[in-house]
């Protein structure tokens, strides 16, 4: 008989894996509509922007298409770790989450707008990933030099405690 030693899955991370899957299929249909469609598929996303229509010939349409393929099986590839309690999964989703985060903010810095759930959604995601529970869950701890800030205040009562943490 075999006993698992593997931490059960918050309820928090099965969510945000769900969510993960979710915009893995979103981009997955990107993609399908790109290759089938072209490059009108791209434009009616991008809704009215003359200046896209010129900039984008076949190459670049090709590097569109080949770049949000690659952000559809990263993001399925997260959500699956995640699912599975993966570390690799954790830190995909926190790669992933901020790269997002850094587009929300650059689109709003050129554009003047963003799109405010998906930004709810990576800030969110950010927020949970990093709760103590969840990193612990995943095997995620602070590195001891780390810890010196959570130990603030902490008086130590051992023989080998050096003069700063005894408090002298």
């Amino acid at each position: 008989m075999r006993t698992s030693t593997r931490a059960r899955r918050p309820a928090t991370v099965t969510i945000l894996a769900v969510l993960q899957l979710l915009t893995a299929a979103a981009y997955g249909a990107i993609v399908a509509a790109l290759v089938m469609t072209g490059p009108d598929a791209l434009f009616r996303l991008l809704g009215d922007m003359a200046l896209a229509r010129e900039l984008l010939g076949n190459a670049e349409m090709a590097t569109v298409v080949v770049i949000f393929a690659a952000y559809a099986v990263a993001t399925l590839a997260a959500g699956i770790l995640l699912l599975r309690m993966r570390q690799l999964g954790w830190t995909s989703t926190m790669l992933l989450t901020g790269l997002g985060l850094v587009s929300s903010i650059l689109t709003w810095w050129g554009q003047g707008t963003t799109i405010p759930i998906s930004l709810f959604v990576q800030v969110v995601t950010v927020f949970y990933l990093n709760q103590r529970q969840v990193r612990e869950a995943f095997g995620i701890s602070r590195r001891e030099a780390g810890d010196a800030l959570s130990d603030a205040g902490t008086t130590y009562d051992r023989v080998d405690a050096t003069p700063s943490e005894a408090g002298e």
